[in-house]
């Protein structure tokens, strides 16, 4: 069963024309008519690229801090579980990593 290559949209026609031969003929076709910009299609790849990798940059941000805070609650609660390193009381220490997990 072959794909109905000329029903594709442009985009489609990119990722298909590597898996079907009916594609890639479709695809030239329309490069050669002018009627698709290979370029522009490049351009917008880029962009979602560059959105993609501030969006990976963000996320990376989000864990490195939720890994920070994590970090000190378990400090606080072997603290609170030490009486030799206990300033604060036990409620006191688990109020402040409770503070920081939530």
């Amino acid at each position: 069963m072959s794909i109905p290559v000329n029903a594709l949209k442009d985009d489609e026609l990119l990722h298909y024309a590597a898996l079907d031969p009916g594609a890639a003929t479709e695809l030239a076709r329309r490069i050669a008519d002018n009627s698709i910009d290979p370029s522009a299609e490049r351009d917008e790849l880029r962009e979602d690229v560059r959105m993609l990798e501030s969006r990976a940059e963000d996320t990376e941000d989000e864990i490195n801090e939720l890994h920070s805070q994590a970090s000190t609650a378990c400090e606080f609660i072997r603290r609170a579980m030490n009486p030799d390193e206990r300033v604060l009381s036990t409620n006191e220490l688990l109020q402040k990593a409770l503070d920081c997990l939530e």
